[in-house]
């Protein structure tokens, strides 16, 4: 009987119009997506994966799919609610329960129809896919090989899965509860669980616990794939792991037990689930009512605004009453709880260690996470509310009241608008507890009132407005929740297409920034304007539910839209063109600001600029130009007026063998220079204003060793606002201002070219940059890596600010003093630095103390005194191991300076480092937890680090030298940390180095390099360089390693002209490294070298003294990858390490260290190792430190199976080993340590004679203990 239910289902669900449109919908857009990718489009981009993946790689279609179906989980709310409501709300349901079929044969029936629909209409987002790559004018260099199998194989592992499980949870709730609000419920608690999975992942212990709670698999495919190269990303399909087939397996038995469920508690009773079975006895007590004697009364009813208002607050006091007290409102409350709880793990993690929950980090955190299941809400909310009469068919009653269109219409939209604050409030709530229960009490409800009522709440509300005038004008429940998808879909993809001006973006341009040190200052002015411009459009819009308010019997549109003339009343036409009018007015003002007072233009106007840019001036790349080798300036810093004037003079050498007649120099376009006056004969002969070039020739031109100066004066101030937000050149409190942003530079600079290959071609560049020149090569080192306008300069400045600021560059200061109601500082450098510094002010508190003869301070926010103690620790160990290391901290002071989160990261400048308040300042660290890393304590000690690399010794603009800065400060901090903090949590950082060094080479953008030829990626000259330089000092050993570094860095020591390179570096380790880890340093620095190492199983007998001897099983492989990640297996015959973890009490829980850890030669895939420890071991295997760089480092240790000594069993187990080396032809053994050597010998005799016959003639070797 199902079957034919599903037929006749089928039959009329391909006929409607709605799955038509799904199915025409997903279609479109996989097609639209696939053609802008594709580059169809000039004036649109889309970005998927990296340059290096093809545009139909089977994980981009996995991809793609997943997220369309996640997207899709609103379209099967539609669906399967529908299905399983349908006859309930038309009130059809007696018909079909009184027919002779069964209960589970309705169910069933309607279920899988729904679900073969479900899939009809997700595979038009697939379809789509298919045929727009097979468009003959798309990119086809960018285009890899069809495969059906790519689209058939996510298809069938994720997306029918996905399907079913949906449609199991929503159809069952729709026919048990009879309403469709639980299953719009249900899909917002699964997009919840998409979500809060997302928010794991940034911590690598909490990975896994993402992969299965994801109900769609994204997160468990995402860690399948996590460290997939180019190559692999290109051509493999996606790996059924153990992860994603437990994920599978969980969300599928989730979709059965509801189905169970449904089965089991579906029947065709006329109640609904959970009323009483038992019909209730008619005993209603006789009311006595009282009589009206003598006829009728009567009364004129009265229709005044006292009348209307009283109207107005009855019809608002029934619709919050309906709205708050449905129970699945109550439920869904309690959702968004349970979901702000389980994302407060996200709030701040940086290498697993929590930031303090400062009052501004939850909230970015917990309302960030919120919007979209705002978005969601208020969409169906929207529905239901408007809606609600019509459902119960009590409309024509309501209708009929003898009150105005506007008192139903308003009371509900204000009812829709109280329900996001009811959710803000709860957000107030959790966020509240999340602090307290996290032990911490700064509570901050100022700003929690700010943030979610006055803007999160205003935004809202527009919200509100434009789903409740949608439901209302479109007059079609499920129409309207569709055009609220598409509404979603723009805002997502309308960037893609240049489409981001925020005058056109509905509610846009009111977000706002915050920051401790500046609240919402820069921007206050900014979102109040949009917010009223918004707000103008919105009342415009509840004009317009007002005239379209359904309300009686209704037709089509035209029949509408004729009542809707006719309610059009002279008050309307007034406030309409009122409104209308505040609106333009407004519209006006912020186009003025955003495109008048600064500039707007769609993305690929900058395309263009920057393609013309290296188009008209990269012939000038490389031609010689003077070099800067002083500087004295001044700079007066308005705050209160966003506004900076400087000053200054550049002392300037032809350092170079040329003769040079032409000054190529850049300017800002907007502000240009006030004063720019050359010290001898020059003439402008051009000037591009657009691209801010201009060029001197010079008569008599510049010889080799002439000097002369540059002076030069202008101004940089905030004007209005932008597009994209507000100027922060100088805010109110913590300004930074990096010396190039506003003091002259000179001649072509690469970093305007654009970057990504695909885009490059569509503008006829070649595909890929110009390379850094070799790190040997002589002409890339006569200059700097940090740019090659000057090498060490003189530096002065005298710097002014507000009288309640500090302001601060580097430098010694000369003078402080006050003077017209300003404050001024003069600062000098009494040796010659990088032409590289900052110019900072803010209101600061300060920590002052000498050390050593080293004045330390730390400038910080008057509340953010948190870490400041871990920061001054940072300095002194720094400075105290580093001049061990390196030679003497070569300044008399050292200030690290606090400046505002809208950027996140640490610069270090010569005595001075300025930190972002996000990530030093707010650290949450454990003192008593040895695995909790101390962040604070390690980003200044990699700062530090600074102090002598590049400070102290600079690479050439070549490749490779960005390791000599970044990768050498990495080491020095992760050895320091390693020091000072023990193996703990050196094991847990370099897991973590580990980790970015692979999930940044599987997003590169061009080709990976070895170090030696690295141009400028983070993850080699960070991460890969943090680790395999803290590997290769360790095996090398500490002592001969970091002489080499104390040599390397005496030998250059402020050299220039040629500048040192790597080359120089490795030359000076290889000269003390002993032969047989030369190949080490080759595969370090020369080669992309990799290791897919395993334990394969561990045993351990108790001795009688106490003591364990353990017998480890494990497997090496070491390959090479080229640039794109096609690997070649290699010759082992390395030396790696392998160890032995067990147990101790920490904080009164049992905590993993290492108690035995060797370095072994490993020649074999398989080798067994058999060991004694001191204490009961509990994990056991190869490179448990994570020091060498694998991919899947979780299976290097295995749990260590003990059983007390045997003397027979331990014979049989040592005579098992023997036999199986022999089998693999090992003919090495490792003789068990608890066993008498000549009883051992004579059993590896007897065993060896029974494999090759014949008598045998034993050699043994004795191999040492641990270096513990």
């Amino acid at each position: 009987m199902w079957w034919h239910i599903l037929n006749f289902e089928l039959r009329i669900g391909f006929k409607k119009t709605s799955v038509l449109i799904y199915f025409a919908v997903f279609f479109g857009l996989a097609f639209l997506i696939v053609n802008i990718l594709g580059g169809a489009f000039t004036g649109a981009r889309i970005i998927v994966g990296n340059a290096n993946n093809n545009l139909n790689a089977p994980l981009v279609i996995a991809m793609l799919q997943n997220i369309f179906c996640i997207i899709g989980v609103l379209v099967c709310a539609a669906i399967f609610g529908n299905a399983g409501y349908r006859d309930f709300e038309f009130n059809t349901h007696p018909l079909f329960f009184t027919k002779p079929i069964r209960p589970s044969d309705y169910f069933f029936g309607r279920f899988t129809s729904a679900f073969v629909l479900n899939i009809f209409i997700q595979a038009g987002f697939s379809l789509g896919m298919l045929f727009g790559f097979l468009m003959p004018y798309l990119d086809q260099d960018a285009i890899g090989t069809f495969s059906l199998y790519a689209y058939l194989h996510p298809f069938i592992v994720l997306i029918i899965p996905n399907i079913f499980m949906v449609g199991a949870l929503l159809f069952t709730l729709a026919v048990l509860t009879r309403r469709m609000l639980p299953t719009y419920m249900a899909s917002v608690i699964l997009l919840f669980g998409y979500l809060t999975s997302g928010n794991l992942t940034s911590d690598i212990e909490t990975r896994w616990i993402a992969s299965l709670i994801d109900p769609f698999g994204i997160e468990a495919v995402s860690d399948a794939v996590r460290y997939w190269t180019p190559v692999e990303q290109n051509s493999n399909f996606i790996p059924v792991t153990k992860w994603l087939l437990l994920n599978r397996l969980i969300w599928l038995g989730v979709g059965g037990v509801f189905m169970g469920i449904g089965l089991w508690k579906f029947d065709f009773k006329h109640t609904e689930l959970g009323s009483s079975k038992k019909k209730k006895e008619d005993n209603v007590d006789a009311v006595d009512e009282p009589s009206i004697a003598g006829g009728f009364i009567h009364s004129t009813p009265v229709f005044s605004s006292v009348t209307l208002w009283q109207q107005f607050r009855t019809q608002i006091l029934i619709e919050i009453k309906r709205a708050f007290r449905d129970p699945y409102f109550i439920a869904i409350a309690g959702t968004a709880a349970g979901f702000l709880l389980m994302n407060q793990q996200a709030i701040g993690k940086m290498y697993g260690v929590n930031t303090l929950p400062v009052t501004n980090m939850v909230l970015t955190v917990l309302s960030g996470s919120f919007a979209l299941f705002m978005l969601i809400l208020i969409t169906f909310y929207a529905g239901q509310i408007v809606w609600r009469e019509r459902e119960l068919k009590a409309d024509q009653i309501m209708d009929s009241l003898p009150i105005p269109n506007w008192i139903p219409m308003v009371s509900k939209l204000i009812a829709l608008i109280l329900i996001p604050g009811i959710m803000l409030a709860v957000l107030l709530i959790i966020g509240l507890s999340i602090q307290t229960w996290r032990g911490f009490y700064d509570y901050e409800i100022h700003l929690y009132l700010k943030q979610l009522f006055l803007l999160d709440w205003t935004d809202y509300a527009l919200l509100c407005v434009l789903a409740f005038a949608i439901q209302t004008i479109v007059n079609h429940k499920y129409l309207g929740h569709f055009i609220m998808i598409l509404y979603f879909l723009f805002g997502m993809f309308s960037g893609q297409f240049g489409l981001d001006h925020t005058l056109y973006h509905f509610g846009s341009g009111s977000s706002a920034p915050y920051s401790d040190m500046n609240g919402f200052e820069p921007y206050i002015w900014r979102l109040s304007w949009y917010k009223l411009y918004w707000g103008a459009f919105a009342v415009l819009m509840a004009f317009a539910s007002n005239l379209f308010w359904n309300r009686g019997l209704t037709g089509d549109f035209k029949s509408r839209w004729e009542t809707a003339k006719y309610r059009l009343t002279p008050k309307i036409k007034i406030g309409m063109l009122t409104f209308g009018l505040i609106f333009i007015g407004l519209g006006s003002f912020i186009f003025y600001n955003t495109n008048i007072l600064n500039e707007y233009h769609r993305s690929n106007y900058w395309e263009k600029r920057s393609a013309d840019y290296e188009k008209t001036y990269k012939k000038f790349k490389g031609v010689p130009q003077p070099k800067i080798t002083g500087v004295s300036g001044e700079v007066h810093l308005f705050p209160k007026e966003a506004r900076v004037e400087f000053s200054g003079v550049y002392q300037m050498k032809n350092k170079s063998d040329s003769v040079i007649d032409t000054i190529h120099s850049n300017f800002n376009r907007h502000t240009p220079y006030s004063n720019y006056t050359w010290s001898r004969p020059n003439e402008v002969v051009f000037t591009d204003s657009a691209y801010g070039w201009d060029m001197f020739v010079f008569d008599p031109p510049i010889h080799p060793g002439d000097e002369f100066l540059l002076e030069f004066s202008g101004e940089r101030k905030r004007k209005g606002f932008s597009n994209g937000g507000v100027n922060r050149t100088v805010v109110e409190n913590g300004t930074m201002i990096w010396s190039g942003s506003i003091f002259p530079t000179f001649g072509y600079d690469p970093g305007r070219e654009l970057r990504d290959k695909r885009t490059r071609k569509k503008y006829d560049l070649n595909e890929t940059q110009d390379p850094m020149p070799k790190f040997d090569d002589p002409e890339g080192n006569k200059h700097g890596i940090l740019g090659d306008d000057a090498d060490w300069v003189d530096f002065e400045v005298i710097i002014s600010t507000d009288p309640d600021q500090i302001a601060m560059a580097p430098g010694y200061i000369q003078k402080e003093w006050e003077e017209d109601g300003r404050r001024f500082f003069h600062y000098k450098m009494d040796q010659k630095i990088h032409n590289l510094f900052a110019f900072v002010s803010a209101r600061y508190e300060i920590e002052k103390e000498v050390w050593n003869g080293i004045n330390l301070e730390v400038y910080h926010h008057p509340t953010h005194n948190y870490n400041v103690d871990k920061l001054m620790t940072g300095m002194k160990k720094s400075i105290e191991y580093y001049t061990e290391l390196y030679g003497p901290y070569p300044y008399r002071q050292c200030r690290i300076l606090e400046f505002p989160r809208y950027s996140s990261y640490a610069a270090s400048f010569p005595n001075t480092i300025p930190f972002s308040e996000s990530i030093g300042f707010v650290m949450d660290v454990d003192p008593d937890d040895p695995e909790d890393l101390d962040m604070p304590f390690w980003v200044t000690a990699h700062e530090m680090g600074h102090q002598w690399w590049p400070h102290q010794v600079s690479g050439g603009n070549v490749q490779g030298s960005a390791f000599l800065s970044e990768g050498l400060a990495e080491y020095s901090a992760v050895s320091l940390l390693a020091k000072e903090k023990g193996e703990k949590q050196l094991r847990k950082f370099l897991k973590y180095e580990l980790d970015k060094y692979l999930g940044g080479r599987a997003m590169e953008q061009k080709h990976e390099p070895p170090i030696v030829q690295t141009e400028g990626q983070a993850y080699i000259h960070y991460n890969k360089a943090g680790l395999m330089m803290y590997t290769l000092s360790d095996f090398i050993g500490k002592e001969i390693f970091n002489n080499a570094l104390g040599r390397f860095i005496e030998k250059f020591r402020y050299q220039s002209d040629p500048y040192t390179n790597i080359g120089e570096f490795v030359k000076m380790i290889r000269e003390d490294t002993p032969d047989d880890l030369q190949y080490l340093i080759t595969d370090v620095f020369e080669k992309i070298t990799l290791y897919e190492n395993k334990a394969k199983e561990a045993s351990a007998v108790e001795n009688e003294d106490g003591t364990f001897t353990v017998t480890m099983e494990v497997e090496a492989k070491k390959v090479y990858s080229d640039s794109l990640g096609n690997q070649t297996n290699t010759e082992l015959n390395d030396w790696l390490e392998i160890g032995v973890l067990g147990e101790t009490l920490v904080n009164g829980e049992m905590e993993e260290i290492p108690i035995y850890l060797e370095k072994v030669l490993i020649t074999d895939s398989l080798t067994t190792f058999t060991v004694n420890v001191d204490q009961k071991p509990i994990k056991a295997g190869i490179d448990p430190m994570h020091k060498f760089v694998d991919r899947d480092s979780d299976d290097n240790l295995v749990r260590v199976s003990i059983r007390a000594a045997d003397s027979d069993e331990s014979e049989e187990a040592y005579r098992e080993l023997i036999r199986k080396n022999l089998e693999v032809g090992k003919m090495m053994f490792n003789m068990p340590e608890d066993f008498d050597p000549a009883r051992g010998q004579q059993i590896l005799k007897e065993e060896m004679e029974k494999k090759f016959g014949g008598n045998v003639e034993m050699k043994t070797m004795t191999v040492g203990k641990s270096d513990e």
